[in-house]
Order: structure tokens, then C-alpha cells, then sequence
């Protein structure tokens, strides 16, 4: 399927009724893809022409090559990444990531302006040693610079967390610390509820109880302006399938957070499938979902942007001033999906 075709039951059902699925009932669609997993997924990998090879097919093992829980290991020998699917939509005009703050203030990345700046912050990121398989933090409030920053680590191979700054240093450290990061993502701080927040001396603290000596990258500093303002033609690390892509953290409600790492393989294909197929994302949508990065929600909205959706991201309090502020981003932004 061409990226730009926006996607619709109808044209999926047609597809995968070539594919030799039922096509003529959800529920027995359904129950193909529970009964022939292998082909379900790569029917969904064909429909979106995900950009990578699959090599020669001996019947479903090329997808799945071992089908029992634990240890299953689909697509073996494919080798990919997050980010080219991604920036296979920035040969077109438009804007692909907006963010807005609590006073208003709005920032505007374009599809085509958006591999030059993934770029320059991807080689800054190996000029500082990161590799493939080594982690990367954040500690941001939900900016558009965020989703950058997570392209370009991505992008290298690196392995992306992100904590949001409500959070204070202890809390984030007791989950960025796990993963004994090389570098840290930070912002001098947030508004909130009309009342700036001053996350300078937090960011400095968060860096002293992480193991090792991260680097430092201020994304709304002048060292990031001029990397961004000089834009680089993005490398993509090649990895394979099940390399991670992230790691989210649980609550900590009952103990110490516990890490769950995804694959860049896997949530290609489930935020193709869900943003695309079941939200019906295409490159005519714009997509809010008022998150932070501490939650998985901020992940999958970044996701709309495998399908060419433009994302908007807010910082700032949902009541503030009044209980219309998002209703109004909605109206300003075009928001088709909220």
C-alpha cells in the first residue's frame, strides 16, 4: 500500500481476502488472525510495505519460527528500524509534530524540515559514543523537541526511556537508573496550572543519582538550536526485529518500577495496525492525545506518525484557565482524532 493512501476496512478486507482470509464478517476475519497468526502478520506487514526485507518464505517460518509462549521469535532474520517507516512520509509538505504550552506558545516541525533535525541530533548522540543497544533518557515535559529527540536515538539503535517532569528526581532515577543511560534529555522546566516550574537544580540532581556520567543534552538549549539549525541527512542503524526500541516503566505501586522493553519490530507493526487500522490514522489526520511521557500514551501518539499523522503534543494543566482548554486546542488544531 502507498504511504500516502489513507487506510480503511474496506481496503484492508480486499487485501487480505487475496491473502486467503475470510473478508466477508469481522468476527471471521477475527478468527483467522487468531488461527493463522504468522499470516496475519505479515498480511499486515505487505499492506503497509514495511521497508524492510523478508527473506525467502518457507511457508510461515519466515514470520514465526518458533510459535509457543514464552519464546516465540517472529520475523527471524529481518533486520529494520523504527525510523525509516517514519521518515518514509517526509516527501511531502505539511507539518509533522506540533507542541504547545500552557501559554500558548507553538512550535512547528515539518515532515521535510524533520529528517534533517533527527539527523543532527543522531550524530551528536554517536559523536558522544552511543551505540546501538545503549540507552537513552529523557527527562521532558510533552514538547515536540521530545519526539526528536526519541527519533534520533531510535535512529542510532540506541534504546529510548522517557520520564516526565512531575516527577521528582528520586522518582525519576528509581526508573532511568535501571538502565544506566549514557545520555539524559532535559528541559529547563514546565508551566503548569498558570505557575512555572523550575526543573534546572531537579535536571542536576537526576544526573547525580544516575549511575555512570551521562552526558547532557538541554533540548531547549543553544547547543541543541545549533546542531538542529545545520540539518544532517539522517544514518538509520539497521537492527534487528526484536531489538528494543524502549523501555516503559510500572507505576511503582507495589515495589520498585519494573522495566518493559519493546521490540522495534513489534511496535511498528501493533501502532501500524492500531493507529491505522482500528483509529483509521492517515496522513489527513491530526492526532492529540494529552499525555506525559511517564505514560505509554505518549509512545503510541508518537506512533501516528508511522502512518504520516501530524501529532500534537501540550504541556500544560487540561483545566487552565478553564475546563475549554483542550476543546479549544481540538477546534484550533483540526484535531480528527482526540
Amino acid at each position: 500500500m502507498d504511504a500516502e493512501t489513507r487506510t480503511d476496512e474496506p481496503l484492508w478486507r480486499r487485501f487480505v481476502a487475496d491473502s486467503g482470509a475470510p473478508a466477508t464478517e469481522y468476527g471471521e476475519l477475527w478468527q483467522w488472525s487468531v488461527d493463522h497468526p504468522a499470516r496475519f502478520w505479515r498480511a499486515v506487514w505487505d499492506f503497509f510495505e514495511v521497508p524492510a526485507e523478508i527473506g525467502p518464505s518457507e511457508g510461515d517460518s519466515a514470520v514465526l519460527a518458533e510459535a509457543t509462549m514464552p519464546g516465540a521469535r517472529w520475523f527471524p532474520g529481518v533486520r529494520m528500524n523504527y525510523v525509516e517507516q517514519v521518515l518514509r512520509q517526509c516527501d511531502r509538505d505539511g507539518v509533522a509534530i506540533i507542541g504547545i504550552d500552557e501559554e500558548g506558545t507553538r512550535t512547528e516541525i515539518g515532515w521535510r524540515e524533520l529528517p534533517g533535525r533527527v539527523g543532527a541530533l543522531a550524530a551528536e548522540l554517536r559523536r558522544l559514543g552511543v551505540a546501538p543497544g545503549d540507552r537513552v533518557a529523557a527527562y521532558l515535559p510533552d514538547v515536540a523537541e521530545a519526539a526528536v529527540a526519541f527519533l534520533a536515538t531510535a535512529a542510532v539503535g540506541a534504546v529510548w526511556s522517557g520520564c516526565g517532569q512531575d516527577y521528582a528526581p528520586q522518582g525519576a532515577a528509581a526508573r532511568l537508573g535501571q538502565l544506566e543511560p549514557k545520555v539524559l534529555f532535559s528541559w529547563d522546566g514546565y508551566r503548569l496550572n498558570g505557575r512555572w516550574h523550575d526543573k534546572s537544580s531537579d535536571t542536576d540532581e537526576l544526573l547525580a543519582l544516575l549511575p555512570g556520567t551521562p552526558d547532557l543534552i538541554r533540548l531547549d538549549g543553544a547547543d541543541y538550536q545549533r546542531l538542529v539549525d545545520h540539518p544532517v541527512s539522517p544514518e538509520i542503524t539497521s537492527v534487528p526485529f526484536d531489538h528494543p526500541l524502549w523501555v516503559l516503566f510500572t507505576s511503582g505501586t507495589t515495589g520498585r518500577p519494573k522495566g518493559i522493553v519493546h521490540g522495534h519490530g513489534g511496535v511498528v507493526l501493533e501502532h501500524l495496525k492500531a493507529a491505522a487500522l482500528h483509529g483509521d490514522l492517515g496522513p489527513e489526520d491530526v492526532f492529540f492525545w494529552q499525555t506525559a511521557l511517564s505514560w505509554m500514551m505518549w509512545n503510541f501518539r508518537t506512533s501516528g506518525l508511522l502512518c504520516g499523522a501530524t501529532v500534537v503534543c501540550y504541556s500544560g494543566h487540561p483545566m487552565y484557565p478553564d475546563a475549554d482548554r483542550l476543546w479549544e486546542l481540538v477546534q484550533a488544531e483540526g484535531v480528527t482524532y482526540f
